[in-house]
């Protein structure tokens, strides 16, 4: 499901525990990691740039959002901010 830029799946695909990574622009990419068991639960963002894979890439950047439906949008509405200025420096 398309959210601004990007294309990620709802907040129930993370409720079950999953993982996701997505890119965009060849090399502004994105993982949203569900962190259940952490006190609050988050949902973890991290970005980094290049084509390296996540493993093997250097400065990511991250941030949490409260681990909820509100969190989610929060989250996905970081990320597109996120591009929009990355866009700006191409």
């Amino acid at each position: 499901m398309y959210h601004g830029f990007i294309d990620v799946p709802t907040f129930a695909y993370f409720d079950f525990g999953n993982i996701w990574i997505g890119s965009l622009l060849g090399d502004f990419n994105y993982k949203i990691s569900p962190l259940k068991k952490n006190e609050p639960p988050v949902l973890r963002t991290e970005i980094w740039h290049g084509r390296e894979c996540f493993e093997l890439a250097e400065n990511i950047e991250s941030f949490d959002n409260e681990f909820s439906a509100q969190g989610y949008e929060k989250t996905l509405e970081e990320i597109n901010s996120r591009i929009a200025e990355y866009k700006k420096t191409l």
